[in-house]
């Protein structure tokens, strides 16, 4: 709506003295300043998180393999430790490369780098160590359902005799061991680049929407 006059008024004389004109006031924005509700989590620090909670994960599986065991009827024998051992490393040995080959593609964690951006707009705190602690229990203990389903699945499909058990570990741990190692990719190029690399939302579950860069002198204060 533009300006304009209303003739609702009149003087002595009984000419119409137009009201001043109204004019639509602009749209107010936000400031660029203003606090958001996003959160700085350190790249390198969820990527060694994550491939902590899978080795994490991997090793109690294993306990859970031996508890179940230890329930049947037949036992935990040496035969059977022997096949689960067996079969972990196995896995692991065989499984290891083929994940840092494959996940190097599309699922490891220094893949996103190029997808960065200069970190801008409003201010974000840093995660507190609350928050990590959250994240940490969430994720692991969803890690765990998971995986403790996908052993059970095998276990009644293939049977209790180690061959199950040893691969649902061995793929866990392999998997963990290759983001492991991941991770000095992303500490190599943050010190080649001069950049720490941070996940930029509410929880972790959300870093693939937004992955920014402060540049190393200006790390110490988030933007």
């Amino acid at each position: 709506m533009g300006e304009h006059a209303r003739p609702d008024r009149h003087d002595a004389l009984g000419g119409a003295v137009p009201h001043r004109p109204i004019v639509d006031a602009p749209p107010r924005y936000p400031s660029p300043v203003a606090p958001t509700d996003e959160k700085l989590w350190r790249y390198a620090s969820l990527a060694r998180l994550w491939s902590w909670s899978l080795i994490v994960v991997a090793g109690l599986l294993l306990l859970l393999s031996i508890a179940i065991q230890a329930g049947d009827d037949e036992g935990l024998g040496p035969r059977w430790f022997a096949t689960l051992l067996g079969v972990t490393g196995l896995t692991g040995v065989v499984l290891f490369p083929l994940f840092r080959v494959w996940l190097r593609r599309a699922a490891l964690p220094s893949v996103r780098l190029p997808q960065a951006v200069r970190a801008t707009g409003p201010r974000r705190l840093e995660a507190s160590p609350r928050d990590w602690r959250r994240w940490a229990a969430v994720s692991g203990a969803i890690l765990l359902v998971g995986g403790a389903a996908m052993l059970v699945f095998l276990i009644g499909v293939l049977g209790k005799g180690g061959t199950a058990e040893g691969v649902v570990v061995g793929m866990i741990a392999a998997w963990g061991a290759a983001t492991l190692e991941d991770v000095r990719r992303i500490r190599a190029a943050e010190a080649a680049e001069g950049r720490r690399y941070y996940a930029a939302c509410r929880r972790p579950t959300g870093v693939g929407s937004k992955l920014v860069w402060i540049a190393g002198r200006d790390a110490a204060r988030p933007a």
